[in-house]
């Protein structure tokens, strides 16, 4: 649909990236020692830095900025990064609850129409990531049928040309795939 070209992502720099980011998040914590909410975008394939990722990373920012001032908590720190592997975003959180803050984030992904896309990860100001298990989640639905997406992904059951045009019928239609 977009005629943009990515660059593809190698699995060497994109664990490479999740071990920078994991650095990020432990310099966020020890700078405000708040919850964080890390912000990620849930696109399969090798490229990460694409016009679907950039829009749906736009509208979760603003969603994750809008639930804090609903709930009147404050972000004290924030880092943007944008780089072949994807963008990505860290927020500092001045809330009571870590939970409260979990379940927020779980009702992003749950409720926005670009939810399924995002990923909203909340680490505690002890470092410890809280679960969507110990939320009782289930796990997310793959985006082309209704069986879990970690299962089709393990078996490759839907290809990464069905899974990209359902993202982009996603993101620019605003039609769901499923």
């Amino acid at each position: 649909m977009n005629a943009e070209r990515a660059t593809e992502v190698g699995l060497a720099e994109h664990l490479a990236n999740k071990e920078a980011r994991v650095v990020r998040q432990n310099s966020m914590l020890a700078r405000f020692s708040r919850p964080l909410v890390s912000l990620t975008i849930n696109i399969p394939g090798p490229c990460k830095m694409t016009p679907a990722s950039k829009k749906v990373f736009s509208e979760a920012t603003e969603a994750v900025k809008a639930v804090c001032k609903d709930k009147g908590w404050n972000i004290v720190g924030r880092q943007i990064t944008e780089k072949n592997t994807g963008p990505e975003a860290i927020f500092a959180i001045d809330v009571p609850d870590v939970l409260e803050l979990k379940r927020a984030m779980i009702e992003i992904e749950s409720s926005h129409r670009l939810g399924r896309l995002m990923d909203l990860d909340v680490c505690g100001e002890n470092g410890k990531m809280v679960s969507r298990r110990s939320q009782e989640m289930a796990l997310r639905k793959c985006l082309i049928c209704d069986k879990p997406a970690v299962i089709c992904a393990r078996s490759a059951a839907h290809s990464l040309s069905e899974l990209t045009e359902c993202i982009e019928r996603m993101v620019f239609d605003d039609k769901r795939c499923a």
